[in-house]
């Protein structure tokens, strides 16, 4: 499949990877299989199959029919509600994957630990791979790590002078993003008020060197993995580039919120 961009053109991306669904799937018939303290082996001989074919289930390279996986959660002894939840993972093959979002937090760990760079758009919070763990608590929120990892973070201006679990914890968090700016894998940049509107919004873009991005968008109790072409397409060609503070305007920006915050002094009188 291809998406048409512009008249006369055809946007070509490369080969995806498994559909976020087949991920999810994937990795608990494996966590199953574990708990069940069975060898891929001992599963390929107790339903006929070959070793590979658990192999390429359990890393999402080949889709498991619902068929399939009633069978391995039989070997596996799971009943009651786990086996409905992960028979309607095996069916839902649609371009959109709505689910629980401790789920989907699960996929988009093992995602991330794959990808050579991770794009990260901020317009009402800090993006995730950038939190502190303070403003991770007062959101809710988990703190990724890192590593040596690639990473391009977005931040519209409002996300800077928004304040999230009090004054001490805010001003943590901003002098936090000036420290990972320094960061050689790191690139921050700034939407600044004065860039009027653009396309926003909070979403996760990561890319995997050869094989096609994905675009992980974050709802209330849920979220929403983009994998198709046409969905991702304009996520990697956003504009955003064009508004944005290139870095060093972006880490001034920032060290002047700080400054007009309360000093250390007040922060710990209050």
């Amino acid at each position: 499949m291809t998406c048409r961009g512009a008249p006369g053109k055809v946007l070509a991306m490369p080969k995806s990877k498994p559909a976020p669904q087949a991920r999810a799937l994937a990795e608990a018939l494996r966590v199953a299989r574990k708990a069940a303290r069975l060898a891929a082996t001992e599963v390929a001989d107790k339903l006929a199959w070959s070793q590979s074919t658990i192999s390429r289930i359990e890393t999402g390279l080949r889709a498991a029919s619902a068929e399939e996986v009633s069978a391995l959660l039989a070997v596996y002894q799971v009943t009651g509600e786990r086996r409905e939840a992960l028979l309607a993972l095996a069916r839902d093959s649609g371009p959109w994957w709505f689910a629980d979002l401790a789920v989907q937090r699960e996929t988009l760990a093992q995602y991330g630990k794959e990808a050579t760079k991770i794009v990260a758009f901020g317009t009402t919070l800090v993006p995730e791979p950038l939190r502190t763990p303070a403003y991770a608590r007062a959101t809710n929120s988990s703190v990724a790590v890192l590593g040596q990892k690639r990473l391009a973070a977005y931040l519209d201006e409002a996300v800077l002078r928004r304040q999230v679990g009090g004054p001490r914890v805010m001003t943590n968090q901003l002098q936090h993003l000036i420290e990972l700016a320094e960061r050689p894998t790191v690139e921050l940049r700034v939407i600044p008020f004065a860039a009027g509107a653009y396309p926003g919004g909070d979403y996760v873009l990561l890319e995997f060197g050869p094989a096609r991005p994905l675009v992980y968008l974050k709802h209330r109790g849920t979220g929403l993995f983009l994998h198709r072409r046409c969905d991702v397409a304009p996520y990697v060609q956003s504009t955003v580039d064009a508004v944005a503070l290139d870095p060093a305007r972006s880490v001034r920006l920032i060290e002047s919120v700080v400054e007009a915050r309360p000093q250390r002094g007040e922060l710990l009188r209050q």
